[in-house]
């Protein structure tokens, strides 16, 4: 029989009462950001006294037991065979550009932290700087463990401040290339729609412009069409949390290999589409105005071989 994984237990002392849940998480675990809190509290995962909870907000009392459980293996991180799970593009000082492989978690979950990118890096750092006992990393954005592509961190906390401030300001460059199901009727456009979670554990979805929700543009345009499918180049205005997926999935054009907000059975079978095995989309471009020198830095990187594969054999194809 297979062990169930231990679950992570907090309690909550005299210095955690009044302190909401999710913050306590992140604070307590030294493995949780926020963000993910909040999702493993929508999941219900979390138990607090021994009862599910799902209240991000709810206050702590002195003595709260709280047990938030391990992800299943399928979850841990590793890249695909054959391939590294990053490539550094660009270090100095101030920051570090890397190409990261599908399949390789940015950072640490309740399943642990070898093999993330966070901790990878940070082994990288280490042995490029071993006088230094704990070398300065800054997470400033993320992309889903089954997307390629690039991401930049700061190597110390001024320039992790002035990055963020550009994240904020939505004055950096990004840039993916999704392939989609489907056919766009214009070859370029903009998708407004404001995104929400119309309840606790729901999938987020896209909602129509006139409804509440969180404010998210997505740019695109259609570099490519294929019988059944269409490349796209798509750039973010914002930078939510599955934007670009939940956008394109409302427009009836989901990404391929997109496991949450792709419904089966809504196009013709495609033996190249429908065994693509993760979501085909990859960060291609990325752009930032350094925080030292305040010069403007451009990186690209081509999709990874079994992206390109795939391009490749639906070209043929068509």
């Amino acid at each position: 029989m297979m062990r169930r994984p231990e679950a992570l237990v907090l309690v909550a002392s005299e210095k955690d009462v009044g302190v909401r849940l999710d913050r306590f998480l992140r604070e307590r675990s030294g493995v949780l950001s926020r963000t993910r809190a909040r999702d493993l509290l929508a999941e219900g995962s979390v138990t607090l006294n021994g009862s599910r909870v799902k209240i991000a907000s709810r206050l702590l009392r002195a003595g709260d037991r709280v047990e938030v459980h391990a992800l299943p293996a399928s979850h841990r991180s590793q890249a695909p065979a054959g391939m590294e799970p990053y490539r550094v593009l660009y270090e100095d000082a101030s920051v570090l550009v890397v190409d990261k492989a599908p399949g390789v978690l940015v950072q640490p979950t309740l399943q642990g932290d070898r093999g993330t990118l966070i901790d990878l890096l940070s082994r990288h750092l280490r042995k490029r700087h071993p006088e230094v006992k704990a070398p300065y990393l800054g997470l400033l954005h993320r992309i889903d463990r089954e997307t390629s592509g690039l991401l930049v961190f700061s190597r110390r906390g001024v320039a992790n401040r002035i990055l963020a401030e550009q994240f904020r300001g939505h004055t950096l460059a990004r840039e993916y290339l999704a392939l989609a199901h489907g056919s766009l009727p214009a070859d370029s456009g903009t998708i407004a729609d404001p995104l929400s979670r119309p309840a606790p554990g729901a999938r987020r979805s896209s909602s129509p412009r006139t409804a509440r929700g969180v404010h998210a543009v997505t740019h695109y345009r259609v570099l490519e069409r294929f019988s059944g499918a269409q490349l796209l180049s798509l750039t973010l205005e914002t930078g939510r949390t599955h934007q670009i997926r939940i956008h394109l999935s409302a427009r009836g054009s989901p990404v391929v290999g997109d496991k949450i907000y792709h419904r089966r059975g809504v196009f013709p079978p495609n033996s190249l589409l429908d065994t693509f095995p993760r979501q085909a989309l990859h960060a291609c471009r990325l752009g930032f105005t350094h925080p030292g020198s305040g010069k403007w830095m451009s990186f690209e990187s081509p999709p990874p071989a079994d992206f390109a594969g795939l391009l490749q054999a639906l070209r043929k194809r068509s």
